[in-house]
């Protein structure tokens, strides 16, 4: 016989390993995401861009959409194109900046912009990326190192 306290531990149990399982599902899709193609390095050596695809165990149809903008909210049993996303980092120094979120390259994406004084961000498209380091504002470096 199924018994109230049983049917509770059951529902318990249920929610507890659904929530790890999309909790580490959040981790691995990016932990475990596959480079694509080579890296874009900026014009003057400041930042590098590399584009990942996201490590999915279900099919993309189970994973919401969302939309650049953070004005519409994210679609549920979309249809992706091509899943993927940016990471930014220090050309330099090889640390990592920034991380984009995982969006719908072919409609979202689009030509990097490396940042200005007005705007010191990396984007690629409609894609926010990171921000820009304070000593290389737009791809400018404060004190450019001098060629040899």
């Amino acid at each position: 016989m199924n018994t109230p306290t049983q049917s509770l531990k059951f529902i318990i149990t249920y929610i507890l390993i659904s929530g790890s399982l999309w909790m580490a599902s959040e981790w691995w899709e990016k932990g475990l995401a596959k480079q694509l193609g080579h890296a874009d390095i900026s014009p003057n050596g400041c930042y590098r861009v590399e584009t990942f695809r996201p490590f999915w165990v279900l099919p993309m149809i189970f994973h919401r959409k969302p939309d650049p903008n953070n004005d519409i909210s994210p679609k549920i049993l979309p249809s992706w194109s091509y899943p993927g996303f940016y990471r930014l980092y220090d050309q330099r120094r090889g640390k990592l900046i920034g991380e984009s979120h995982i969006y719908d390259l072919e409609s979202a994406s689009g030509t990097l912009y490396w940042g200005d004084k007005i705007m010191p961000k990396v984007m690629a498209g409609f894609i926010y990326i990171g921000p820009n380091l304070q000593d290389c504002i737009g791809d400018q470096l404060d004190n450019p190192i001098p060629k040899k």
